[in-house]
């Protein structure tokens, strides 16, 4: 009897790798597939991954090795084939400008798309279909990068914006601070921001063609270029495009202020009347319609001032408040007011109101109604060294009490002066500087200023 015995054919191990490729999309999971074999598992991808699955974004070849527990020919390991993958990856889309975006008439820049691939299309808002273009008009160009290859859909967009100037373009000028300032002062100006890669030319207008040529420029407003006080100047400023073309702006109109003054026979006077008025220098006739600012500070109290506006260039003190008093003193300086703005103050100048007459008495000859007379005189002035006063007056049995203060109002000394002496020295001791005399007999006054020198 003929024996037969059938045994089951071995099955064979293998591991496959899905999808098989060869073209994947950006973040595809590669995923292990055993055949033929018993686990647990333990992987080993060719990038040195040890999981089931791994994720890839850049093309390159991939195989997996796996060990198993048991196997039904003894075998416990097995490979994949070594299987090269493209990976269609989604474009992050910028535009290499190979020149300058800012472009002289008839001049053209050469834009490329970036991240070029044989499985990307290229749209341009123009109609062209190249990776790379070249623009020679102004405007925005849009460049759009599409694929469906490997059934992956992907689109990205972007732009960038070229200007072409015309042959009467002029390039913006930027006031970086007030267009008037007081003499002296700095105008700053700037230069289109969009020319920051090219070369800028200022002209400052003042006789001697000062310029600069960077994109900021400050101006020093003060006449010196001309031998006197520059107040008005024209800034022009001119961009060179790539060495070739050039633009030049309008004119820029700069203004400096002089500092307005109180008139020299307006300052340092003591004995004004209330009713009184002091006058100012003019501002600049190309101003239109200016006002005048007198400050008032009084001296017996520093750092308290006050202002009166005046439409004009006098300053009347029966309209200032609060109001000028009688036997004060009084720094006094003034600037122009311009459309609301004020600007510079002149040089402070002192005054006094008195409400004296002409012979320095608070009462005039008819007022006295004894018929007295005074007068008091003081002599070398100024002095280096000491002062006469002599005082001719009718009140021999009255004592004159003599007070001498600084500007500020600050007593520095007082004496009696007997009224039957006609004449007493006095300073010696003083300081150099200006004071101020009071001579007071009965209701009688005189006030006369002093300047002690070397």
């Amino acid at each position: 009897m003929l024996l037969f015995v059938t045994s089951a054919k071995a099955q064979n191990a293998s591991v496959s790798i899905s999808p098989a490729g060869p073209m994947v999309c950006e973040g595809t999971v590669l995923t292990a597939n055993t055949s033929g074999m018993t686990g647990p598992f333990t992987y080993l991808w060719s990038n040195g991954a040890t999981t089931p699955s791994i994720v890839i974004v850049s093309s390159g070849s991939y195989r997996v090795k796996v060990t198993g527990n048991t196997l039904y020919n003894g075998v416990r390991q097995v490979s994949s084939a070594l299987t090269y993958y493209t990976v269609i990856k989604e474009p992050i889309q910028t535009i290499s400008v190979q020149g300058n975006t800012n472009l002289c008439p008839g001049d053209s820049v050469k834009l490329v798309g970036k991240f070029r691939r044989p499985y990307y299309n290229y749209s341009w808002n123009t109609g062209q279909n190249t990776p790379a273009i070249y623009a020679n008009q102004s405007g925005t160009y849009v460049l759009t990068t599409s694929t469906n290859a490997g059934g992956c859909n992907y689109s990205a967009s972007t732009s960038v914006d070229i200007n072409v100037f015309d042959n009467g373009y002029q390039p913006a000028v930027n006031a970086l601070s007030a267009l008037t300032v007081c003499k002296p002062g700095f105008v700053d100006l700037s230069a289109d921001p969009g020319f920051s890669s090219y070369e800028w030319h200022w002209y400052d207008g003042t006789p001697s063609g000062g310029s600069s040529t960077n994109q900021s420029v400050s101006i020093l407003m003060d006449g010196s270029n001309n031998g006197a006080t520059l107040d008005t100047s024209t800034v022009y400023l001119t961009v060179q495009l790539n060495g070739s073309c050039s633009f030049t702006s309008a004119g820029t109109v700069i203004r400096s202020i002089r500092q307005t003054e109180i008139r020299t026979q307006n300052s340092g006077v003591y004995n004004y009347n209330s009713t009184d008025s002091i006058k100012c220098n003019p501002v600049l006739p190309f101003l239109s319609t200016p006002q005048f600012e007198f400050e008032f500070e009084e001296t017996s109290n520093p750092g308290t001032t006050w202002t009166h506006i005046s439409n004009d260039q006098w300053c009347r003190f029966a309209n200032v408040s609060p109001a000028i008093l009688p036997n004060k003193f009084y720094n006094v300086r003034v600037r122009p007011v311009i459309n609301g703005i004020g600007y510079c103050y002149g040089t402070t100048c002192q005054i006094g109101v008195a409400t004296l007459r002409p012979n320095h008495s608070t009462l005039s000859y008819a007022e006295r109604i004894d018929g007295t007379v005074i007068d008091a005189q003081i002599y070398p002035n100024p002095s280096s060294s000491e002062f006469n006063l002599t005082l001719n007056s009718d009140l021999e049995n009255t004592p004159a009490v003599v007070t001498i203060t600084d500007l500020s109002g600050r007593m520095i000394d007082t004496f009696n002066f007997d009224g039957s002496r006609n004449t007493v020295q006095f300073g010696k001791s003083l300081m150099n500087g200006i004071y101020l005399v009071t001579v007071q007999q009965g209701d009688f006054k005189n006030v006369t200023r002093i300047l002690k020198t070397n």
